[in-house]
């Protein structure tokens, strides 16, 4: 009897361990959201937006920061409390604050199948919610209007994304409806979008890569998120891009008239930094034009080491000849200060479509670690409140440029008008 009764406890006892082992194991895709919404919230209120946002009237800040507050618990999934910590930094109109997830690996480890395996073993390929009815969404996101937010989007030939309305919630959902990606499947959620003025989206997804969660500002046209390369239409020619997409820096003379360069990064740093002032020293010895397109589309920026080199050179040029600046949505931060900087000149037009609009801060290369270990906040440092009226918005040019038509094309007719 004794010994049945010792065997009886421990089993008891086995169990009660087995237990607490499960439920400690469903419980590791989840994080404490709560200390890391309260830790990220007060690091935000010492940022520079914070400051200049609000100044003295913090209410609006604190009452919106309550409602995420409140909706963040200590078993919240890893993914609904990332979604949670982006709208708190999205409170601050400040287009350089961004929250990525904290990953070891890179997507070039990621195409070993060993690497891929023991990755899917981690939080992070585990932390994105399921869905049913893949084919049924399919079928019923062919009819929207093309028009829509919704529909179904490409991101080249390895997947094909469904946005959809979120039900109960602002922004739209991004359902991977076919994935030849390693480590994508149909059925996953990659991600939502919130928007933002000037409609552009704050997509809160995860890299197409490597799972890792990561913030991204991106715009919407003519069926196009074009900082996620996502596209309605996979054979729709993309004119709002540079030909050249290789190089950074290229000279062409388009006519007699015209002449052309393209300055694809304001990079203060080598061997980018190099190359530009290479580039920019053979400007002074050409036979340029009347007329100068100045291309600085999907110039993500950089600083003004680099762009105050060009600016030199151009504000000579524009004294006795005619420039034209092209901007698009992806032309982002020191490119947009340019942008401006160059119309402000004589004889200068900014043609395309609005810019990114994250021009007002500079990143402080620092990050914050959140408690749960799962993420980081990059916060900047310093503020140029001149360019406050364009963030979040954009540099508006002077001229749109169709997306049905070659945006260089359209720029020489309206030089000859």
């Amino acid at each position: 009897m004794k010994t049945a009764l010792k065997i009886k406890i421990s089993l008891y006892f086995l169990c009660l361990i087995m237990l607490s082992t499960c439920s400690l194991m469903a419980q590791e895709a989840a994080c404490d959201c709560s200390k890391d919404l309260e830790f990220l919230v007060n690091v935000l209120k010492q940022s520079p937006a914070y400051k200049i946002d609000y100044g003295k009237n913090t209410s609006g800040f604190d009452k919106a920061a309550e409602v995420l507050l409140a909706k963040a618990e200590s078993t919240t999934s890893i993914f609904d409390c990332y979604v949670l910590l982006a709208k708190a930094v999205s409170l601050l109109n400040d287009g350089h604050n961004s929250l990525y997830g904290i990953q070891q690996e890179v997507a070039e480890e990621l195409t070993e199948a060993e690497k891929i395996t023991a990755y899917q073993e981690t939080d992070f390929y585990a932390m994105y919610p399921h869905f049913d009815a893949v084919s049924e969404l399919q079928q019923r996101l062919k009819t929207v209007p093309e028009s829509a937010v919704e529909g179904v989007y490409s991101a080249g030939s390895k997947l094909k994304v469904g946005v959809v309305k979120r039900k109960g919630e602002e922004g739209y959902e991004m359902r991977i409806l076919e994935s030849q990606l390693p480590l994508w499947s149909a059925g996953e959620q990659l991600g939502i979008l919130l928007p933002q003025s000037q409609g552009k989206f704050i997509a809160v997804m995860g890299n197409y890569q490597t799972k890792t969660p990561m913030m991204i500002r991106t715009g919407l046209n003519n069926g196009t998120f074009f900082s996620l390369s996502l596209k309605k239409h996979v054979d729709q020619k993309d004119f709002w891009l540079p030909k050249n997409t290789e190089e950074n820096y290229q000279f062409e003379g388009l006519d007699s008239e015209v002449s052309y360069i393209k300055v694809g990064s304001f990079s203060g740093f080598n061997p980018t930094l190099s190359k530009a002032e290479a580039f920019y020293e053979t400007l002074k010895n050409k036979q340029l034009g009347d007329h100068l397109i100045v291309d600085l589309r999907n110039n993500y920026g950089g600083g003004d080491r680099n762009s105050k080199l060009l600016y030199k050179i151009l504000r000579r040029y524009a004294k006795r000849h005619h420039l034209y600046i092209l901007i698009n949505q992806n032309t982002a931060s020191n490119a947009e200060q340019f942008a401006l900087k160059m119309r402000a000149l004589d004889n200068v037009m900014v043609l395309g479509d609005y810019s990114k609009g994250i021009l007002t801060y500079e990143l402080e290369g620092k990050s914050h670690k959140l408690p749960s270990g799962y993420f980081k906040l990059s916060l900047s440092s310093k503020a140029h409140k001149k360019y406050l009226p364009y963030e979040g918005i954009g540099v508006t040019p002077d001229v749109f440029l169709e997306y049905s038509a070659d945006w260089i094309e359209q720029t020489r007719a309206y030089i000859k008008k």
